[in-house]
C-alpha cells in the first residue's frame, strides 16, 4: 500500500477495487493487474469505501493515458480556461460544472444541489459557456467536458 500510495494523508485508507470471478486460472493474473490498475486509477477520487471495477473503466482509460501529452493537451484545450478562471476568481465554476453534468443537465436539480436559486444557476452557467465558448446543451460537448474534468485527477 505504502509505495502504491506514498503521499496519502495519515490515516486516509486506499481505495479498495472489487472485482469479479476470473473466468478460470489462466485469467486470475489479468484479472489482478486490471483491479491493481483501477485502484491506481481510484486514487483520489471522493471517498467511498469501495468501487466495483466496472465502474471505473473510463478511469482507468484516462490513468493509463496520464503521461501521454495529447491528454493534458486535451484537458486545457476543452476546461483550460475555466481552470484559468477559478486560479483568479471567486465563485470557482468547476464545481458548478461538475454537479451540471452529474445531474444530466437539469438545471432544477443543480440548482438544488448547489444551494443556489436558479437565476443564480443560469448566470454561473452562462458564464462558464461563455469562457469555453460552447454550448451547454451539444451531446458531444457534454461528454468532452465531462471526460475532461475526469481526466484532470490524472494529468497535474
Amino acid at each position: 500500500v505504502e509505495r502504491a500510495w506514498p503521499d496519502r494523508p495519515a490515516g486516509a485508507h486506499p481505495p479498495v477495487v472489487i472485482a469479479g470471478l476470473a473466468a478460470g486460472w489462466d485469467a486470475v493474473g489479468g484479472e489482478l493487474r486490471h483491479a491493481a490498475e483501477a485502484a491506481h486509477a481510484a486514487h483520489g477520487l471522493a471517498d467511498r469505501d469501495w468501487y466495483d471495477v466496472r465502474s471505473l473503466d473510463v478511469d482507468l482509460l484516462l490513468w493509463r493515458l496520464r503521461e501521454h501529452g495529447d491528454l493534458a493537451a486535451f484537458v486545457d484545450r476543452v476546461i483550460g480556461p475555466l481552470l484559468a478562471h477559478d486560479r483568479d476568481a471567486r465563485p470557482p465554476l468547476v464545481p458548478t460544472l461538475e454537479v451540471y453534468l452529474r445531474h444530466a443537465g437539469r438545471k432544477a436539480e443543480t440548482a438544488r444541489a448547489l444551494h443556489l436559486n436558479r437565476q443564480t444557476l443560469y448566470d454561473r452557467l452562462a458564464r462558464i459557456a461563455r469562457l469555453l465558448g460552447t454550448d451547454l446543451e451539444d451531446p458531444q460537448t457534454v461528454l468532452a467536458l465531462g471526460v475532461a474534468l475526469q481526466a484532470r485527477r490524472h494529468v497535474r
